[in-house]
């Protein structure tokens, strides 16, 4: 039996007028798919003169009898946004959890990082991280 925990991309924007100099920044990390557990996250933003959006989500598998979750999670405000995603796998004998957060400021500045990590009983864990920035 498999089980998936899919967690669609959860989005805010706030916006107040035409766009202009944009910045962006994104990043996704999961772990190998080799096992019987999984997990995957992403995470984007957006910030312009005028609005600042984010967006992610995620994606956890469990297979075997194992258990498997997701959440996402935005906030706003006229001047920050920021999103964090978390899933996370896991059965008898492996470990897999992936978290991504995204921040974007008004004033330009974008940030978006990424890590997962993978553990096998007896086994040194996998971890992967990946991070983007841009702006100030």
């Amino acid at each position: 039996m498999k089980i998936t925990a899919l967690l669609a991309a959860a989005s805010i924007a706030f916006s107040g007028g035409a766009l202009a100099q944009s910045r962006t920044a994104d990043s996704a990390a999961g772990t190998p798919t080799d096992g019987d557990v999984a997990a995957s996250t992403y995470g984007s933003g957006t910030s312009t003169p005028d609005s600042v959006a984010v967006s992610g989500g995620g994606q956890a598998t469990a297979e075997n009898g194992g258990t498997a979750t997701s959440e996402s999670r935005a906030r706003f405000n006229n001047n920050n946004a920021h999103q964090r995603s978390v899933a996370a796998a896991r059965d008898d004998d492996e470990r897999a959890r992936s978290t991504t957060m995204t921040r974007v400021r008004k004033d330009g500045e974008v940030s978006s990082r990424s890590m997962s990590i993978y553990k096998q009983r007896g086994e040194k864990p996998v971890i992967e991280r990946d991070s983007s920035r841009s702006g100030n």
